[in-house]
């Protein structure tokens, strides 16, 4: 029952409390609302997850619920996989906006992330599935089915697999000791995989200039400062992302705010091309994937309190860290257009909450 549809991703980042989430609520469901979503973005590509991911959407032809029981679907898998309920329309449509159009989900259908996804893995590693009425225990036998075609190393949030629950004592024991071997193992081939890709990355990315491309900053082409950064971003990508991966991430439209060029005056080359690096990641979505960034909802005051920012023409305010634990470290700033564009902000220190 495999699907393939596509959209176009409409950024919205707020909802009033809706049926899903208190359907949600009621069952005991997890529910993810459109503000939790990069760091549900995240969880998707974490290389260290080893449950598959089920992610349900609701339909508005059943009022913005799901279209399948999620107790139901969760009895049937067993625990050999997470579940998560998108809260509605906003946040399927801010999930959409972080993820690659081939596996856009909404409109009640199912999609199932296995564990190690990358956005360069094709489309129908990661299924999707269409509930039509009166089809539902068929969809729901047909994702459990999917989900229990992988390797059953998966333990249930107890730390217990199901193959462990045997009323043999001794044989439940030897069990649960070839389940947590295995998922030891799986946890290592992971670390391995995650460390091959970044290995091949500095490789293509030295063996490509002949220098220390890591460091390196473009050379100066240019005597307009705005031409000579494009020139150095456009670099800089073809430098960090070997040819194999620039289609999964490519640079997205972008364009200078008002206050974005006043920072690179007089600023080293080094620290200029850390700077560089992170715009680079920015603008591919990468930065989305890599947790000391934190990519967040940029909002009128530091403490998180307040509501994201919102300019006149629909534009919504991001950040992320420029560098990590520390507080008073600059923090780069954002705004995401409504044709999906980014126009680049500022870089300010922690407390400066300014967006033009």
């Amino acid at each position: 029952m495999p699907r393939s549809a596509t959209r176009r991703a409409i950024p919205c980042l707020s909802e009033a409390p809706t049926p899903a989430a208190e359907l949600a609520r009621r069952d005991g469901v997890r529910c993810v609302s459109p503000d939790q979503i990069p760091h549900f973005v995240d969880e998707i590509f974490d290389s260290s997850r080893l449950r598959p991911l089920v992610l349900v959407t609701t339909s508005r032809r059943k009022a913005d619920l799901p279209l399948i029981g999620m107790p139901e679907l969760a009895k049937s898998l067993l625990g050999r996989a997470d579940v998560a309920l998108l809260s509605g329309p906003a946040a399927a449509w801010a999930l959409d906006a972080r993820l690659p159009e081939k596996w856009h989900t909404f409109g009640g259908s199912v999609r199932i992330f296995f564990a190690d996804a990358s956005r360069a893995d094709p489309e129908r590693r990661h299924p999707s599935v269409d509930i039509f009425p009166g089809r539902e225990a068929e969809a729901i036998r047909y994702i459990t089915t999917k989900v229990h075609s992988v390797p059953s190393v998966w333990t249930t949030d107890s730390g217990v697999s199901p193959e462990a629950s045997a009323p043999n004592g001794q044989l439940a024991k030897e069990n649960q000791q070839l389940v947590t071997q295995l998922t030891a193992a799986k946890q290592e081939l992971v670390a391995a995989r995650r460390d091959k890709r970044e290995l091949q990355a500095r490789v293509a990315q030295l063996t490509g200039t002949g220098t220390d491309a890591l460091s390196a900053l473009p050379p100066s082409v240019y005597a307009d400062a705005e031409q000579q950064l494009r020139y150095e971003i456009d670099q800089i990508w073809l430098w960090r992302y070997p040819e194999a991966e620039r289609a999964a991430w490519p640079l997205r439209p972008y364009r200078f705010g008002p206050d974005w060029l006043a920072y690179f005056t007089g600023i080293r080359p080094a620290q200029r091309r850390d700077i560089l690096d992170i715009v680079t990641d920015v603008l591919t979505g990468r930065a989305a994937e890599v947790t000391g960034r934190q990519v967040r909802l940029h909002r009128t005051r530091a403490d998180g309190s307040a509501p994201q920012r919102v300019r006149e023409d629909g534009a919504t305010a991001w950040r992320c860290n420029i560098k990590t634990n520390s507080p008073a470290a600059p923090r780069m700033t954002w705004w995401k257009l409504r044709d999906g564009s980014l126009e680049l902000g500022r870089i300010s220190i922690h407390d400066d909450t300014r967006l033009r």
